[in-house]
């Protein structure tokens, strides 16, 4: 938890407003990652629950292929038909290796909270389970003679592969690290043909271990991945197949384990993953998402086109508990089929998705969703299934229960209504911060992206496409600088662009031509230096779009050096920057606030927004609107429109509830200017919708909570007070609350831009706040002067900006 109390002794002008925020937010920590892991290995790395086949398995005598899907682990004919169900809920289960005998099936699975190791009997039936470390286990792989499993932990210094004794041959171990061997740093384990080596995913690609760990690794390939190689053996023991993104998509290749030259065996603009080799070594089976959800198919070892790819289809599911089918339809106001996202949970305590569909968790509140286009049908347990509805935040969530017989089916219908009407009063909601396309093993297309959106009730989506690393995320055709074709009359969706530098990211908006490069700051590539924002601030209002700071602050901000990561007050000193996110999923609503509240002191107009940053692909990830952004419009929806609202600061930042603000008759972005002479105080009205509950609602005056109210009813409340406002500033408002199933970042929080007021014709402003943001670029100039820069020219310039900016700050503290 933030340790702040003391420190804001200091800081008078801010004291009230943070000692607020401090005191009922108590989930400032709680985060998308539900293990503890960084974003990336919690996105990318574990393991995940689909509505298609998942990490082939062949068993030993060629008859078999086990895979996961839909919580279970299943195995089913090599040539396609009836899969069978090997293990049930409540658990969830994945990742399946088969024994060596073909006895057994080794899994990891969610259970208590946290995944594990496991295993299963070949014919199904109870789970026993091997592991029961607080830390993450997971990608199980069998020892020869299937008397120990290894797998890989987090329990010490990141990832490790580790060997677990079973003893007595599979009864459950004790908790012993006497029983535990630790062999090398990797993912991703894979037993060599005769029992010896280890291939794995580490030391900065393909690696090669002795099992017994009488060597150091052997690097076979190196080669950038997001955590998807995959490694697989040819039976003869001289051939790794493993997966490889180098072309820009993931496809499956093999490779000499000697090393060598790679050879693309799935040559598709699709991605193809998890490898299994045939036990005679003539076929390999893996998962394509070119249909969107995983399919299932094995190609010859030499491989080739779609063409020589053979489905495994599945004709049958064969569950290990009585199944029935749910049909449902959600209604919206006018008793028409609405898109919405659906919240189901089963008899088995399991979430399930329809088959074809994208099963999703937002990692927050560890909710299972998906989204529909108003009508869908989904094989549950039998029992009670509870099904919840919702859209955007401007919908009140409905729920019910139903009870699905056995071999049998239910129906239900769910109809929303309206919370709030807001574009009736001009309101449009947005997200300035999406990407579509981020290496997730779900084939999204364009549509599926869109039906998100429009899920959401989300009326501008701003798509960007950019770089990771050495890979592009999105397509280069998308920019086109016109809304999509899918784009309706009542929602649009632009694809745009994201920079991604060594002092913050910048979202792009509104623009038809790429700024390039994508990155600076990234080692180990070409844009290893260090460079300004400038650049990419100006060139986006060059082509009449706006760019803007998206997810600023996630640590600490109480003192200057805390900020010498980010570019953000250099560049508003410089009169850059045409919107602020305060909330995101990857930072932190009340410390980006903080700083958002020194910028307006230091006397800087920029408006609060907010944008999401997920990846629609991958399944741990909140939706599209988790953060998003309200803007008034003065007419019809139209992109255009919706960015001049931006510009005019006519916007409230949201992570959930709706804030709309009105001082004097004037709203967000507009100017009170008053005679020196005229009386000081101003009739405020806040009115407050939420679908969440709300712990406070808030008038700020320069940084200082003003007035505050506990809403009885957070459906809806008021807040009006006459407040006193003596040398001119800004008044905004605010909503705060805790963390809920609505609310898909930490917790629910909401901020206007302000309503500025001149008095005298002389802006009010806070030196102790101007010189914090001029101590900030200060130690921000430190850190860059000892950059890996390109050239001194380059160099140069950037702390030139710095000094300007330094001065700008310090002529305004010292007036």
């Amino acid at each position: 938890m933030l340790d702040s109390m003391p420190r804001l002794a200091a800081r008078p002008a801010l004291l009230v407003a943070t000692l607020l925020l401090l005191t009922t937010v108590v989930a400032l920590e709680a985060g998308p990652n539900r293990y503890g892991h960084s974003d990336r290995v919690e996105r990318h790395m574990l393991p995940a629950v689909s509505t298609g086949p998942m990490d082939p398995a062949w068993s030993p005598d060629g008859e078999w292929i086990a895979f996961s899907m839909r919580g279970d682990i299943w195995k089913i004919p090599t040539g396609g038909g009836e899969a069978i169900a090997l293990t049930q809920g409540p658990n969830y289960h994945f990742e399946p290796k088969w024994s060596r005998d073909g006895t057994r099936i080794a899994l990891s699975m969610d259970i208590d909270g946290n995944l594990e190791i496991g295993f299963v009997s070949a014919e199904g039936g109870e789970v026993t389970r091997v592991t029961m470390d607080p830390q993450v286990d997971v990608e199980p792989e069998w020892s020869a003679d299937g008397s120990s499993l290894y797998f890989v932990s987090a329990r010490d210094r990141g990832f490790r592969i580790y060997e677990q004794s079973l003893v007595d041959s599979g009864s459950r171990p004790e908790l012993d690290r006497a029983l535990v061997r630790e062999i090398a740093t990797g993912v991703q384990p894979a037993l060599s043909p005769d029992g010896t080596r280890l291939a794995f995913q580490g030391g900065g690609g393909l690696s090669v271990v002795p099992v017994d760990a009488s060597e150091e690794p052997t690097l076979v390939r190196k080669e950038e991945t997001e955590y998807r190689m995959r490694p697989a053996w040819a039976p003869d023991g001289q051939v790794l197949f493993y997966v490889s993104d180098e072309r820009g998509s993931n496809d499956i290749v093999s490779l000499p384990v000697e090393g060598g030259s790679p050879v693309i065996i799935t040559p598709d603009t699709a991605g193809e993953f998890s490898p299994a080799v045939s036990p005679d070594g003539s076929r390999i089976a893996f998962v394509s998402n070119r249909d969107g959800p995983t399919t299932l198919y094995t190609t010859g070892v030499a491989g080739g086109p779609i063409s020589s790819w053979r489905a495994v289809p599945i004709q049958d599911n064969v569950p290990r508990v009585e199944e029935g089918r749910l049909t449902a339809r959600v209604l919206g106001p006018e008793g028409e089929p609405i898109s919405a996202r659906v919240y189901l949970s089963a008899s088995d305590g399991r979430g399930y998705a329809p088959e074809g569909s994208y099963h999703r968790v937002i990692s927050v509140t560890e909710t299972h969703y998906f989204h529909t286009a108003g009508t869908f049908e989904v094989d549950v347990p039998a029992g009670p299934v509870t099904v919840e509805v919702m859209r955007g935040h401007e919908f009140v969530p409905v729920s019910a229960e139903v009870t699905v017989p056995a071999g049998g089916s239910a129906r239900l219908e769910l109809q929303l209504e309206r919370l709030v009407d807001l574009p009736a009063l001009g309101w449009y909601s947005g997200d300035t911060h999406l990407h579509d396309l981020h290496q997730g093993r779900f084939g999204l297309s364009h549509e599926d992206f869109f039906l998100q959106t429009e899920s959401e009730d989300l009326h501008v989506a701003n798509a960007l496409i950019h770089m990771d690393g050495t890979r592009l995320m999105g397509r280069w055709d998308d920019l086109t600088g016109v809304d999509h074709p899918l784009s309706t009359d009542s929602h649009i969706l632009r694809y745009s662009q994201e920079f991604r530098g060594l002092f913050g990211h910048i979202s792009i908006l509104g623009t038809h031509e790429f700024i390039l490069p994508f990155i600076s700051g990234t080692a180990g590539t070409v844009y290893a230096a260090p460079s300004l924002d400038l650049p990419y601030l100006d060139g986006a209002r060059e082509q009449g779009g706006l760019a803007g700071y998206n997810h600023p602050y996630i640590n600490a901000v109480d003192e200057p050096r805390q900020l010498a990561g980010s570019a953000i007050p250099m560049d508003i000193a410089l009169g850059r920057g045409d919107f602020y996110d305060i909330g995101a999923v990857y930072s932190d609503e009340v410390r980006s606030t903080e700083i958002y509240y020194r910028i307006l002191n230091a006397g800087f107009r920029i408006p609060a927004t907010a944008g999401t940053d997920n990846f629609s692909d991958v399944w741990r990830d909140p939706p599209p609107g988790a953060d998003r952004t309200y803007v008034q419009l003065d007419g019809a929806l139209t992109f255009q429109g919706w960015l001049d609202g931006i510009r005019a600061q006519r916007t409230f930042g949201s992570t959930g509830p709706i804030v709309l603000l009105d001082v004097d008759g004037r709203g967000p972005g507009e100017e009170i200017s008053l005679a020196a002479s005229a009386p000081t105080a101003h009739d405020v009205r806040v009115e407050l919708w939420s679908i969440t509950e709300i712990d406070a609602l808030e008038i700020i005056v320069n940084g200082e909570v003003v007035a505050a109210t506990a809403p009885d009813d957070f459906r809806h409340a008021i807040l009006e007070r006459r407040v006193d406002v003596p040398a001119g500033g800004w008044v905004a408002a605010r909503a705060r609350g805790p963390s809920s199933r609505y609310v898909t970042d930490s917790y629910a929080f909401a901020q206007t831009s302000p309503v500025y007021v001149v008095r005298g014709g002389r802006a009010w402003t806070s030196a102790d706040d101007a010189q914090f943001l001029a101590d900030a670029v200060r130690a921000m100039r430190e850190r860059a002067e000892d950059g890996r820069w390109s050239t001194p020219a380059q160099r140069d310039e950037f702390l030139s900006a710095a000094d300007e900016a330094i001065a700008v700050y310090e002529d305004i503290a010292n007036r």
